[in-house]
């Protein structure tokens, strides 16, 4: 993702906010499931993006849907964006207040999907390992997506790790056809 200094005003005065509270892994928890939200909703984010509705309609609405389900940071976030029509950038600004969390904590967030969830010890251990291998404390999200039939697709900043079985079926079919 390239730099951009609005994106990463919005993440670092999130930050900035969250973090004499204790709860920039609680904020940096919630904005990973709001990208996946927004990731299966698009029409959340066209609705966000609308120039058509107005603030105190986009306001409500985000109160209604988030109050009390997400921490006050978040949806001052959402609403900050909204108010300032920059609704469109928010996928962005979660990311960099991703990588903003990291640097400042020697963490690095991490993601695996499988098709069924994990149990918490099988998560840890995958966390320990991720963690062993980057030399970094690995923060790890959980995401089930019964798509990729089994195994997992881990993803740790940049790299990514993809060992579910619609992969390796997919490559038996190209290896067959050729």
């Amino acid at each position: 993702m390239p730099h951009d200094p609005i994106n990463s005003g919005y993440a670092r005065a999130l930050f900035d906010m969250a973090q004499p509270e204790g709860v920039v892994s609680r904020v940096e928890e919630e904005l990973f499931r709001l990208r996946e939200l927004l990731k299966k909703n698009p029409d959340l984010l066209e609705f966000l993006k609308d120039p058509n509705i107005q603030h105190e309609g986009k306001r409500k609405a985000l109160s209604d849907l988030f109050q009390g389900r997400v921490h006050p940071l978040v949806l001052n976030l959402l609403i900050t964006l909204s108010d300032q029509d920059r609704a469109g950038r928010v996928l962005n600004v979660i990311e960099e207040f991703s990588a903003q969390a990291a640097n400042a904590t020697e963490k690095v967030s991490g993601e695996v999907t499988t098709a069924i969830p994990l149990d918490d010890a099988t998560l840890g251990r995958v966390a320990t390992e991720l963690s062993r291998i980057t030399g970094k404390s690995v923060q790890l999200f959980q995401k089930v997506d019964p798509a990729i039939l089994g195994g997992a697709i881990i993803k740790v900043g940049e790299q990514i790790i993809d060992g579910s079985l619609r992969r390796k079926l997919n490559q038996i079919k190209e290896r067959l056809a050729q």
